[in-house]
């Protein structure tokens, strides 16, 4: 069982490592996902001490964050082995934190019932009304356009709706998640037609 006193650990630690992001992956979006999270795994019944691990370090090896340590996990194995979690737990909470990335399991399904409430807490975090601040915020951190309507292929704010987060209400792999989703979908698709709209002059 991983004891409270790790899980404090790891709030503290995603705190100060995300202390001087401004892209919305600030330690802010890591609580607001552990707190997500946890709830997911109280409504389907997964192990709620693995969960919260792996979602306070969901991010720290995030390749856009960390690349020189995303391929092996190498921030968060660290914190595991300093914190003496037992391997079989390590290896779940690692798990988890590997199936996060939409870049690189996109639908994929999850290999656990904690790994499914990890994702699906971190990409109902990316849409909703903090979906919409968050698409923002990155988009100006990286020197994004808000929107290019004369192409698809443009890497703007707007195209990043369509490519990631209009599709991330059909990947929920839990049926928790999955409720969550519906109305912050609705709330993206509704910001999303008002923008269109407002930007042609419509309204």
């Amino acid at each position: 069982m991983i004891g409270p006193h790790v899980i404090e650990e790891a709030r503290a630690h995603a705190v100060a490592f995300f202390a001087d992001d401004a892209t919305g992956h600030d330690a802010w979006h890591t609580m607001r996902v552990h707190n997500l999270a946890v709830r997911l795994a109280r409504e389907e019944g997964a192990r709620e001490d693995v969960v919260a691990l792996a979602a306070l370090l969901h991010d720290v090896d995030d390749a856009k964050l960390s690349p020189e340590t995303t391929e092996g996990l190498g921030n968060a194995a660290a914190f595991l082995r300093r914190h003496g979690v037992a391997d079989d737990e390590a290896r779940a909470v690692l798990a988890a934190v590997r199936e996060v990335s939409f870049s690189k399991n996109g639908g994929a399904a999850p290999s656990s019932l904690e790994s499914a409430c990890v994702r699906d807490a971190d990409r109902l975090d990316a849409i909703g009304a903090i979906g919409v601040a968050r698409a923002f915020a990155y988009g100006g951190a990286r020197g994004r356009a808000l929107h290019d309507p004369t192409s698809t292929d443009a890497t703007t704010t707007i195209q990043h709706f369509y490519d990631k987060l209009l599709l991330l209400e059909g990947m929920m792999a839990t049926d928790a998640g999955r409720r969550a989703a519906h109305r912050r979908d609705a709330y993206l698709r509704g910001f999303l037609e008002e923008f269109l709209a407002e930007w042609d002059g419509e309204r």
